[in-house]
């Protein structure tokens, strides 16, 4: 029986606040030695940020940028980028992408937990103040309340309060505490939400997408309520999202020309919180799926020859896509990694130059601040707000661009026509960024069923348990105590 047993990495040299970020290991310490000091502090903090880039391969994985986006975008029918397993949702528990997902987001997990542990049994005199210590601490709290969030979105019943929550840990993996049973949702909930309240509570504010802030937990416990739906559930988001939007800092903001955002990638201060790859000669592999998936199902460019019609989207989207204004912004011709000479049309919001351009800013853009105005207008039209008012954060979104101007939307004359436009800005202001097209797929809802069995006509109906991923082989074969998630061969 293989065993998995996830390895704490210390010891990163700090080189700045930038480089540190995705500087490989030099050496592997154990907590008691490694974390003494403020330094110590700070390099376990870093190695944490540092798995989310880490992979088995010398470039790096994708596991937490491109390969999860093109994943859920695809299960959305939005982009035809997550393979064929993601085209049907019909997975099974050996389906080598989901053990890979899990694997890598529990090392994150992992990586977090030594963080808190060691910068908790540190003295508070060995940091230049004592709101140093929380600080950190809730730093750590909220990466873990973040990869936490994804585990619950992607492997548990998240809408539903029942027994499929996330397999929950606070201590270092080790071969005894391996062995355990999963969270049900209510607790699994409450256990990120901890997290998120304490870093909400000693998080600083927003200065840099490169670190995570108060902002950023404040808008994951947004989602994570808007995502659950339970009573109550929309009125809180809500309130918490206003008092997010009122009291943001001055550096965060929305950049008017949309195609510079998208080029200052993580520098951009539109973008709240994104991967960081500090080292340019392995960007587009760490991010392999924009700059290989998405573009190898799209056309092939010849020299002297004119392209064919776009096939890197579902055909609904696709006709929004080429509709819409942000069409020239967002879209263009790429190089695929394992081709020369050849280009193919694609999302180079995120594909950038594929191949041509190995040292451009490849990234993954975790949220960026046209996500709260998007959320704020769902959570007015779900909480009895007018069409009015509910519209009115989608017209602000639109007037802050100038490249490219989007025209303000008229006011629809129904209630499902407003939701429908809500849904369709999701698709086209995020598609292939975060995964959000994929939630907002199953919020939303077209002739009295989730919007993808409109995106995705050919799909065949798909069981609710399904809206998850079983728990991976990887974990079963080891952990005979997880209960496996209902409706999949295990």
């Amino acid at each position: 029986m293989k065993r998995i047993l996830y390895i704490l990495i210390l010891g990163f040299t700090l080189a700045s606040c930038d480089d540190f970020l995705t500087e490989e290991p030099a050496h592997s310490q154990t907590l008691d030695n490694a974390v003494t000091n403020y330094d110590g502090a700070k390099n376990v903090i870093n190695g944490m940020y540092a798995t989310l880039t880490l992979g088995s391969g010398t470039s790096g994985s994708d596991f937490f940028g491109g390969g999860l986006s093109c994943a859920l975008s695809t299960q959305a029918g939005v982009s035809r980028a997550g393979g064929t397993n993601y085209y049907s949702m019909s997975y099974n528990s050996t389906t080598s992408a989901l053990g890979t997902f899990w694997q890598q987001w529990y090392a994150c997990v992992n990586s977090a937990n030594a963080a808190i542990i060691a910068i908790s049994a540190l003295d508070e005199g060995k940091f230049p103040e004592a709101k140093e210590k929380s600080r950190m601490i809730a730093e750590a709290r909220c990466f873990r309340a973040w990869v936490n969030a994804h585990l619950l979105w992607c492997f548990g019943h998240f809408r539903t309060d029942d027994e499929y929550g996330i397999l929950y840990k606070e201590e270092l993996s080790d071969m005894v505490n391996v062995f355990r049973n999963r969270l049900n949702v209510k607790d699994s909930y409450q256990k990120i939400f901890d997290d998120l309240d304490a870093a909400i509570k000693d998080l600083g504010n927003y200065t840099t997408s490169k670190r995570l802030s108060r902002q950023l937990a404040q808008a994951l416990k947004v989602k994570l309520l808007l995502n659950r739906g339970w009573e109550g559930d929309y009125a809180n988001a809500l309130t918490l999202l206003n008092e997010t939007i009122a009291g943001l800092p001055a550096d965060f903001k929305m950049d008017p020309d949309m195609k510079k955002m998208y080029d200052d990638a993580w520098d951009s201060k539109e973008v709240l919180w994104a991967r960081y790859l500090e080292d340019g000669s392995g960007r587009a592999y760490a991010e392999f799926a924009y700059t290989q998936t998405i573009i190898q199902t799209g056309d092939l460019l010849v020299v002297g020859q004119e392209p064919s019609s776009l096939k890197s989207f579902y055909p609904e989207f696709n006709s929004w896509l080429e509709n819409d204004p942000r069409y020239d912004v967002t879209m263009g011709w790429a190089r695929r990694l394992n081709a020369t000479g050849q280009q193919y049309f694609c999302p180079t919001k995120v594909a950038r130059g594929g191949r041509a351009n190995m040292n451009d800013k490849f990234t993954t853009y975790y949220f960026r601040y046209p996500e709260l105005l998007l959320m704020q207008a769902e959570l007015r039209a779900r909480t009895g707000a007018t069409i009015t008012e509910a519209l009115a954060p989608i017209n602000t979104l639109r007037d802050n661009r100038t490249n490219p101007v989007l025209p303000k939307i008229s006011e629809p004359a129904t209630r499902e026509e407003l939701m429908d436009i809500i849904f369709k800005e999701y698709c086209l202001e995020l598609f292939v960024e975060n995964g959000s097209e994929w939630f907002a797929s199953l919020r939303f809802e077209k002739a009295g069923k989730p919007w993808f069995y409109t995106l995705k006509p050919d799909l065949a109906e798909v069981s609710s348990e399904k809206y998850c991923w079983p728990i991976p082989s990887v974990e079963t074969s080891v952990n005979n105590q997880i209960k496996p998630n209902p409706g999949f061969d295990n």
